[in-house]
Order: C-alpha cells, then structure tokens, then sequence
C-alpha cells in the first residue's frame, strides 16, 4: 500500500512496579511540576488530568502503577516532556504491562478495511504463532453508506499481541462532531511477559514492525529487527522534579477545585469567605497533624 503515513507512535502505556522501589512519588512530583489538576483522588487512584486525557497513578498493596491514555502520550510527545517521563518510570525497577503502538494512514477507511478483508476472507490473523479471530464492529457511514469501523484481531482475548484497523476520521467526527481529512489508525496492543522495555515506548518502530509486517504492513528499510528486553534498564535523563515556589503558587491558583469552593462558600454571603479560610485551616492542621484550629504553627 503506497501512501503518506505517519511515524510509529506509543498512544498507550501501563507500568508497574514495586510498592519497595516505587516511581508514584516522583510522577506526581513531576505533574505538579506542569501544574496537571487533579480529577479525582482516593486512597487507590489517582486521576490527573493531562490536555485531554488522564493519567492514572494506582497505589495496590501487590504493585503500583501508572496508565497513560492516548492523549496523555500526545501531549508528552507534543511538549517534549515524553523522554523526561520515561526515564523517572525508568529509575526503579519496573514492568510494562501493556503498550500500543500505532501508525497512522492517510487513506479513507473503507479502502482499507475492504482489503484487509478481501487478504484474510476465513477472519483469521496469526500475529505471531497462535491464529487469532477477526472481529468486525462496523456502520454505515452517513456520507456514503460505505460500512465502516474497526477491524479487531484478537479482540477481547489475553493474547500478548493483538491489533486494531479502524477508520480514525469517522471516530474523530463521531467524537468530536470535527471533520478531518482521511485517516485509517493500525495499532497493535502488547501485553506483560512480551518482554518490552520504555525504550520500546520512546522509539516503537522495532516492536511494530515486528508483528504488523508481512500481515498488516510491509517493514520499511532501515527498520532493524526487535529484540526483546533490550535496554530493559534503560534511563537516559536525568530529571529534576523540585517544585520552584512560583509553579507551586500558579498551581494552587489555577486549582479547579479551590475555584470551585471559593464560588460554593459565595454563597453563604458575608461570611463565605472566613467559612472557606476556616475550612482550609481545619483540612490543612489535619493533614500536618496540628490542631484543627492552630494557624500559626501550619504556617
């Protein structure tokens, strides 16, 4: 297939490690740093809130963990922020436990799914040494009533590898009511024990190729063959994650959450204000261990 395609991206990662040697303090550090808002909070999960997606940050008894959305990879893609990001995962012991790998196509979807159909007519795929079912979720497109959708490999089962075709401008209009130009999406998803490595997220061209060529795509030239564990202690920056007073200050100031409670307490009248300052005291000395209403020694 001859067209424009994109570089091969990680648009999911999920890492664990040991609650022992865990990186959960210094990814928190490091999005207080970018001031990303906190969505929701509880004694297990944390959801912080990157562009248009989350980041989760899981604190289990067994393991903890961290999950980045597609559009969290984006944004550290985008902002130069995603080698930084890696290499404080990178700075203990850890485990991948899921990463997809994606490419992008600038051909409509129809075209491609119509081919890959007319490739594998009996719905099976061997991505590497089991044969896994097709499964085809489609609809009729309203601007043509050509059917399209996605196209699963795999879908729904533990194998290691599976993958996804899917008509990437039909899901953006369906999302976001926007149209685009023609797209079609190949990702394929890996699972723990595949032995992939953060290297693999920063440069995933090696790890998608292993498995979409001669099935999905051709391996361009110049891609070499994977090798699994590769670099599996692999850190290549170091990273400072110290929060500078006035980042602290803008993040306080840009808070959501405080926004929202100065605009809940307005509605006691007069009073509104000292009831929140109070409010703070009381949750401030708590979480210091100070009396509830002893100020001076928070400060």
């Amino acid at each position: 297939m001859t067209c424009s395609k994109s570089k091969v991206f990680c648009d999911y990662l999920d890492v664990t490690c040991s609650p022992e040697a865990s990186f959960l303090s210094s990814v928190r550090a490091f999005c207080d740093l970018h001031c990303w808002p906190v969505a929701y909070e509880d004694k297990e999960r944390t959801l912080l809130c990157v562009g248009d997606g989350k980041l989760a940050l899981d604190t289990k008894k067994r393991f903890h963990r961290v999950s980045a959305s597609g559009a969290v990879m984006r944004v550290l893609r985008t902002e130069g922020l995603l080698e930084r990001f890696l290499a404080l995962l990178g700075s203990v012991p850890y485990r991948i436990t899921r990463l997809d790998a994606a490419l992008d196509l600038d051909v409509d979807g129809p075209v491609v799914l119509r081919r890959l159909e007319a490739r594998y007519p009996a719905d099976k795929v061997s991505l590497s040494r089991k044969s896994l079912r097709v499964t085809r979720l489609y609809s009729a497109r309203e601007s043509d009533g050509q059917l399209t959708g996605t196209w699963y490999v795999g879908h729904r089962t533990k194998a290691r590898v599976t993958a996804r075709v899917y008509d990437k401008q039909n899901e953006v209009l369906d999302r976001t009511g926007v149209e685009s130009p023609p797209k079609t999406r190949f990702e394929l998803t890996f699972r723990k024990d595949l032995g992939c490595t953060l290297r693999d997220c920063l440069m995933p061209a090696s790890l998608f190729y292993q498995y979409a060529s001669g099935t999905l795509l051709e391996r361009p030239e110049g891609v070499p063959a994977w090798v699994p564990d590769k670099d599996a202690d692999w850190s290549s920056v170091s990273v400072d994650v110290a929060l500078p007073y006035e980042v602290f200050c803008r993040r306080v100031e840009t808070s959501p959450e405080i926004a929202r409670l100065a605009e809940l307490a307005a509605g006691f009248g007069d009073v509104g204000r000292p009831v929140l300052i109070r409010a703070f005291t009381r949750a401030l000395n708590e979480q210091l261990g100070l009396p509830s209403d002893d100020l001076t020694h928070s400060a």
